[in-house]
């Protein structure tokens, strides 16, 4: 079940990815020989006047044949026939359409789930069940008091309880709002090893209020970016040394993280899309032969009026596409060393 998830959740962010080469080259009227899901031989394929649509029997990548990319070729408005600013375009739009894929998710998930907004208030919303106030508070319970000492908002409540608690076993008096009446209580706190300090063992009060359209585009934005530099972030740490090459995950690693990811629901399967989709638009960015990235290099060399050796540029993106499927070899390897054999 794993594998079928990452092939599907790997499947839309390639899908979208090449859609966005696709409709790019359609609209610039480059001509576009095949649009394929999946790598290898075909399974499945429906040819049109124009442009082959086919599903290829390995389930991960994908392509858009764009003909004309070749330095020798003669094809009439082929890729490398067109205009410098319409190579861009073509070029940046797989990575473009990574990134509205991701924006489009968190952006979904925002307005979903909308904002949390704690009662100011002190409001008890929960008591945990290893307290020992879990069969004396209640939910809905307002502190008035503690120890005679007036509480008027959720935020006092903790400096209070830290004053008035001196040794293990002393108890806090408290009167609380419950229903129409004030009830008068006794509790014993509990030591917090990991806060190191005592706690009651409450929970403040909270509503949830859905996002407004601005307000949600705001947020959308805020979450992206930060996705964006944690990304960029991993990066540096990987080129520094700071993370191993052995810990980097490829495709069939990919099945272990949806196997954890699976394991807090659906939502949190929709949330690893938008990541790995910002991820894998970053990395089809990055100024390396072959990929996106290491073609608009070329590309805006042109546009600053660069004369570019278009042979060298075919060897260099050549030798890339060896290096990077030498790479995806290794990283594959290390992925099923971390499955099978280092258990």
């Amino acid at each position: 079940m794993n594998l079928l998830i990452t092939i599907f959740i790997l499947g839309i962010i390639i899908f979208i990815h090449e859609l966005g080469h696709f409709l790019t080259a359609k609209y610039f009227k480059m001509p576009v020989a095949e649009f394929a899901i999946g790598m290898g031989p075909k399974i499945y394929s429906h040819e049109t006047l124009e442009t082959t649509y086919s599903i290829r029997a390995i389930p991960i990548g994908g392509f858009v044949n764009i003909e004309g990319m070749e330095v020798e070729s003669k094809v009439k408005d082929g890729f490398n026939s067109k205009p410098p600013i319409a190579r861009f375009i073509v070029l940046f739009a797989g990575v473009f359409m990574n990134f509205i894929l991701a924006l489009v998710i968190i952006y979904g998930m925002v307005v979903a789930s909308g904002k949390v907004i704690q009662n100011e208030e002190a409001v008890v919303g929960n008591v945990m069940e290893q307290s020992k106030a879990y069969n004396v508070l209640q939910k809905g319970d307002e502190i008035l008091e503690i120890n005679n000492r007036s509480i008027d908002k959720w935020d006092e409540i903790l400096g209070v309880v830290r004053e008035e608690i001196r040794k293990e076993g002393d108890t806090l008096k408290m009167v609380v709002l419950r229903g129409d009446e004030n009830v008068a209580l006794e509790i014993e706190p509990y030591y917090d090893e990991e806060r190191k300090q005592p706690i009651i063992g409450i929970l403040p009060d909270y509503s949830v209020e859905k996002y407004g359209l601005a307000e949600g585009f705001k947020v959308t934005g805020t979450t992206f970016v930060d996705i964006f530099a944690q990304t960029l972030n991993g990066l540096k740490m990987l080129v520094t040394g700071k993370v191993k090459a052995d810990e980097v995950t490829g495709p069939v690693g990919m099945i272990k993280v949806v196997e954890q990811a699976s394991k807090g629901g659906a939502l949190l399967l929709v949330w690893l899309t938008a990541v790995l989709s910002v991820n894998i638009g970053i990395f089809n960015l990055l100024p390396f032969p072959a990929l996106d990235g290491g073609r608009i290099v070329f590309v805006v060399l042109e546009l600053l009026g660069v004369n570019v050796n278009k042979k060298l540029e075919e060897r260099l993106h050549m030798a890339g596409m060896i290096i990077l499927l030498g790479l995806i070899l290794l990283i594959t390897m290390n992925d099923v060393s971390n499955m099978f054999i280092r258990k």
